[in-house]
C-alpha cells in the first residue's frame, strides 16, 4: 500500500472533484499545502466514490456473476478466475477514493464540538465501507491504513467484526439528533436527516451480527446472539420503513451518470457484445412464481429464441453440456441482445444505487426470529412478509400484487412450491438446480426473498450467498482451465501489498486457514455446498 500512503494525504482532496465542481468556490486550500477541507465537500465525495465502486465496474466485473441476477458475460472475474490489475485498483480505490476522505473529516474535527455530529457520521460510514472490504478480501488494514504510514499492519477478520460492532454501537448512542448535521446536499443518502444515519448504523450493526452468527468455527453465535438481542430492546432506532432506505443515486450529466447507463446505453455500440443481461437463476427463481418483480428486474427478450419472454443468460456460456443428460444447451450460438435486457430501472442515468433497504431490515429481524434472538411481540413469519411487502413497494408493486405473491405455494409461509407438470420451470437448463422450496422450509423460504430484495446489491447478495447456502445456483462451467468451479470464496490480496506491504500482507494471508485465493473460505461464512447432480 506504498503508493496508497505517499499520495492520499496530498492528493485525497483532488479525488472526485469532478463529480462536486459546485462546491470549488468554497474550498480555500493552497494546491502545495493542502489544509482542512469541509466534511460536506469530503462526505459528498465518498458516498460519490463508492456508489462508482460498488455499484460501477466492480459490480459488473465481479460480483454479476457472483450473485448470478445479472449475466456480466465473459471475462477472468466472470470465469471465477483473477485479474490482479483490476484488483489493485478495487483495493486503492477503496482507500483512497471511499474511505480517506471520511477519514479526513475524524482526522480534522473530531476535537470541534461544532463538527460532533458530522463526524460520527462519517466515521459510520467508514465503518460501513470497512464491513465491505472484510467481506471481499478478508482481514485488512483498518485505522492505521489511513494515517501515512508505510507499512501497515492488518486486523484479523475476526477482530474487525468485534471492532465494528462495538464501534457502531457507540456511534448511533452519541449522536445527538438536535445538533449539527450535514446539508441536504451534502448528505447524498439522508439529506441531513440525523435520525435516519443512527437507525442506520443500528441496522447495519445487525447486518453484521447475522453475518457472523452461523455457529463456530464459521462465525461467532454467542457474540452475534448478544448483539442482537441489545438491537432488538431498541427496534424503533432501526430502519421500520421505506423512507429510512439507505440509498444514493448517480446524476444526469456526463460526469455523474450512472454506471450501468454509461456501459450499456450510452456506450452500447462500443459494449455491444459484452452488455450485462438477465441471468438464467433470477428466471427460475422469479418466473415459476408469478413474480411481478421479475418485470422490474429484467425486460422480455426483444429478439431470439425466447422473444417476448424473460430470458436469461447462463453463466456458463454454453458449458455444462456433460452433466445435462443429453439436452441440448438453449444458450449455444446466442448474441447479448438475444436475452433480457436489464430491467430500465437500472439503466437511468440517475438510477439510485441502495446500501441498506427496509426490506433488508425486515429479512434480518425475519432471520432473527427464527433464531430466537428477537425479542419483540413480532414473529418470523410477520417480518417475512413484511419484507416482502417492502420490496414490492419501493419497485413500484401494488399491494394486491404482494398479497397474491405471498400466497402463491412455496411463497407462503411453510408452504411447498407446487411444480406439478412444470417442474422444468424451477430449474436451470441443465437440471441440476432448482428454486423449489421444501414444506416447513422457512429459513430457505427467508433466504431467498431477502436475496430477490437486493437486485444489483453485488457485495450484499455475494455475502448472503456465502454465508448461508440456502440457494441452488449453478456452478461456473467452461472455466479457463477447462473445469468448473462454486462461487469464490473471497478476493486475493492484492498483488500490490505483496510488493509493498509484503511482511504484513503475507502473515494476514496465514490467518485465512488455506491459501489466498479465490476459494479460500472467509471466516464467517459456510463452506460451498456441493452439487448433487455433478461428480465431485
Amino acid at each position: 500500500m506504498k503508493y496508497t500512503y505517499i499520495i492520499i494525504i496530498s492528493g485525497f482532496i483532488l479525488l472526485g472533484l469532478g463529480a462536486c465542481k459546485k462546491n470549488l468556490e468554497s474550498i480555500n486550500i493552497d494546491p502545495n499545502h493542502p489544509t482542512k477541507v469541509e466534511p460536506d465537500f469530503l462526505l459528498t465525495s465518498s458516498i460519490y466514490n463508492s456508489l462508482n465502486l460498488l455499484g460501477g465496474d466492480m459490480n459488473r466485473v465481479v460480483f454479476f456473476n457472483y450473485t448470478q441476477f445479472f449475466s456480466g458475460f465473459q471475462g477472468e472475474f466472470e470465469r471465477y478466475t483473477y485479474n490482479d490489475a483490476s484488483n489493485n485498483t478495487y483495493w486503492s480505490n477503496l482507500y483512497i477514493k471511499c474511505l480517506q476522505p471520511v477519514n479526513q473529516i475524524d482526522l480534522n474535527y473530531r476535537t470541534d464540538p461544532a463538527y460532533r455530529n458530522r463526524v460520527l457520521i462519517a466515521r459510520i460510514w467508514k465503518d460501513y465501507l470497512f464491513s465491505d472490504a472484510v467481506a471481499i478480501w478478508g482481514g485488512l488494514p483498518t485505522d492505521k491504513a489511513l494515517n501515512g504510514a508505510p507499512s501497515v499492519s492488518y486486523t484479523k477478520e475476526q477482530d474487525v467484526y468485534t471492532n465494528l460492532l462495538s464501534d457502531l454501537k457507540n456511534l448511533a448512542d452519541s449522536i445527538n439528533t438536535s445538533g449539527d448535521k450535514y446539508s441536504a446536499n451534502a448528505d447524498k443518502i439522508y439529506g441531513g436527516d440525523l435520525l435516519k444515519w443512527k437507525k442506520f448504523a443500528n441496522t447495519l450493526r445487525l447486518r453484521l451480527a447475522i453475518r457472523i452468527s452461523n455457529d463456530a468455527p464459521n462465525g461467532d453465535p454467542v457474540l452475534a446472539k448478544k448483539v442482537i438481542q441489545e438491537i432488538a430492546l431498541d427496534e424503533q432506532n432501526t430502519i421500520t420503513s421505506q423512507a429510512e432506505t439507505a440509498a444514493a443515486t448517480w446524476g444526469t450529466t456526463s460526469d455523474s451518470w450512472s454506471y450501468l447507463y454509461n456501459y450499456i446505453v450510452y456506450g452500447y455500440t462500443a459494449n455491444k457484445a459484452t452488455i450485462p443481461v438477465l441471468c438464467e437463476s433470477l428466471v427460475y427463481y422469479t418466473v415459476p412464481y408469478g413474480d411481478p418483480r421479475i418485470t422490474i428486474y429484467g425486460q422480455p427478450a426483444k429478439q431470439g429464441p425466447q422473444i417476448g419472454k424473460y430470458f436469461g443468460q447462463n453463466i456458463a456460456y454454453g458449458g455444462g453440456s456433460a452433466y445435462a443428460q443429453g439436452v441440448v444447451s438453449p444458450h449455444i450460438g446466442l448474441k447479448q441482445d438475444d436475452y433480457s435486457y436489464v430491467g430500465a430501472r437500472f439503466l437511468k442515468p440517475d438510477a439510485e444505487y441502495v446500501f441498506i433497504s427496509y426490506a433488508e431490515s425486515c429479512m434480518l429481524k425475519a432471520e432473527a426470529a427464527l433464531k430466537g434472538w428477537w425479542s419483540t411481540a413480532s414473529t418470523a413469519q410477520t417480518y417475512y412478509y413484511q419484507g416482502i411487502g417492502a420490496s414490492f413497494d419501493r419497485y413500484g408493486l401494488t399491494p394486491a400484487q404482494a398479497s397474491a405473491y405471498e400466497n402463491t405455494p412455496g411463497i407462503k409461509w411453510g408452504t411447498a412450491s407446487d411444480t406439478t407438470g412444470r417442474k422444468v420451470q424451477f430449474q436451470d437448463w441443465m437440471g441440476i438446480c432448482s428454486s423449489y422450496v421444501s414444506a416447513g422450509d422457512t429459513y430457505r423460504q427467508i433466504i431467498m426473498q431477502h436475496w430477490l430484495a437486493i437486485p444489483n446489491q453485488g457485495i450484499d447478495a455475494w455475502t448472503l450467498i456465502r454465508r448461508t447456502r440456502q440457494l441452488d445456483f449453478e456452478p461456473q462451467f467452461a472455466t479457463y482451465d477447462g473445469n468448473y468451479a462454486y462461487v469464490p470464496q473471497r478476493l486475493l490480496y492484492p498483488a500490490s501489498e505483496y510488493s509493498t506491504n509484503g511482511a504484513e500482507v503475507t502473515k494476514a494471508a496465514t490467518w485465512l486457514g488455506g491459501p489466498d485465493n479465490l476459494f479460500t473460505k472467509l471466516w464467517f461464512a459456510l463452506p460451498n455446498k456441493k452439487n448433487a447432480s455433478l461428480p465431485y
